[in-house]
């Protein structure tokens, strides 16, 4: 109460900005060193973090959390900028991007699932220069660890389990690391205008279950690559100066023309790299006895035994295939292999690939990418506090919460 919601900028307000943005509580049910890779998560579904190296469900070690929890073509950009600028350096924090055009269906822009022709690009959203040249910068973190006998290369050394009421929950907790400003549901900017089978086939289920009696589990292991942060004095471009001043109070057309330019949000962080996913179907029963059991169960090796077997097709309705986020076609080679046998039903599990010390090296080697986080805040944040920026950030605001109900 009391804070300007349009509040600015700063690089002191970015130094160490909460990645998620997400209030995060875990019970551990064994005395474990937090892992520094764990990531937040705004989620209303539950999450359990296991670790996962060696040949067997044994080194699991579980965790229960309990989250809380028209737009017309763009003007084109001054020669100068689109000069300097490429789709692979599009990407880039400090840069500011228009959500509006393709709010729905913003995976053809930015790269989250993998694409059914060419999996080459990562990001092909124009964006535009609001800062200053030398005012600001990205800091940056490459997640590539000393290599170890029992180490992982690139990839999380743990499981992340995601437990989802219904589809809604289960598309909340995919996008659990995207925050928009504005967007209380990230997902919905992604997937609202994708049709029920383009989603389905993302998550890599039949798109019968994307229905409301269905509950899901949503097993990642991530490969965190690199991260980037906004920093710097962040002094503003002359030229984005000059066009909040043409910014007429009053005049909903003004501030359009202003979106078209520079757009609604400024990317102040992001992270690449890669996941592997798989999603598994359950009924109703089944799906709350595995999920209170899960809360309640140890770490020995019968205890876990007992717990992998419900994700097999004698209990879940429905075993969704192992997905590669990247795309990378010789990922294919990997999920063939990645079979497991019960009562005569042959299946894919995700978990056989630490089991298998030849599919786990060869997945490493596989090259690819995808935006597995992205925070954008609202461009009034470094509009400097005027009448203009007032009126921009009702109208901005009155347009999100049109798109958000509307999509």
């Amino acid at each position: 109460p009391g804070q300007d919601p349009h509040q600015p900028l700063s690089s002191h307000s970015l130094a160490q900005p909460p990645s998620l943005h997400h209030t995060h509580w875990c019970l551990h049910y064994l005395p474990i060193t937090a892992h520094p890779s764990l990531p937040l998560a705004e989620s209303s579904c539950d999450s359990v973090m296991g670790v996962g190296s060696g040949a067997s469900w044994a080194a699991l070690v579980l965790a229960v959390c309990v989250l809380c929890g028209e737009a017309k073509k763009s003007r084109t950009r001054d020669a100068e900028q689109d000069n300097d600028v490429d789709t692979s350096d599009y990407l880039k924090v400090g840069r500011s991007l228009n959500l509006l055009p393709r709010y729905g269906f913003l995976t053809l822009s930015i790269k989250v699932f993998p694409s059914r022709s060419n999996n080459s690009w990562l990001f092909r959203e124009k964006t535009a220069e609001v800062f200053q040249k030398n005012s600001y910068w990205s800091s940056q973190t490459h997640r590539r660890r000393q290599v170890t006998e029992t180490d992982h290369r690139g990839y999380d050394q743990h499981f992340l389990i995601d437990f989802c009421d219904d589809a809604r929950d289960l598309l909340t907790a995919y996008f659990d690391n995207f925050y928009v400003e504005g967007v209380p549901e990230p997902h919905r900017v992604f997937t609202s205008s994708i049709s029920g089978t383009t989603k389905a086939q993302h998550l890599g289920i039949h798109p019968t279950f994307l229905a409301t009696e269905y509950s899901f589990v949503l097993v990642r292991l991530f490969r965190r690559k690199r991260q980037a942060t906004l920093d710097g004095h962040l002094t503003l471009a002359n030229h984005f100066k000059s066009s909040v001043g043409d910014i007429r109070i009053g005049s909903s057309e003004s501030v359009n023309q202003f979106l078209d330019h520079y757009g609604t949000h400024v990317i102040t962080e992001y992270e690449v790299g890669d996941i592997m996913y798989q999603v598994y179907v359950f009924g109703e029963r089944t799906y709350g006895e595995l999920k209170n059991n899960f809360a309640m169960s140890q770490s020995s090796q019968s205890e876990l035994t007992r717990m992998e077997r419900y994700f097999t097709p004698y209990f879940a309705l429905h075993v969704g295939k192992v997905k590669l986020a990247s795309g990378n076609p010789l990922f294919q080679d990997i999920e063939d292999q990645l079979m497991s046998v019960t009562f005569f039903r042959l299946y894919q599990s995700i978990f056989t690939i630490f089991k298998n010390q030849e599919l786990e090296n060869k997945l490493e080697e596989l090259d690819g990418e995808v935006v597995l986080s992205l925070k954008l805040e609202k461009i009034t944040k470094i509009v400097p506090k005027s009448p203009e920026r007032h009126w921009l950030g009702e109208v901005l605001d009155n347009t999100l919460s049109l798109y958000y109900v509307t999509m």
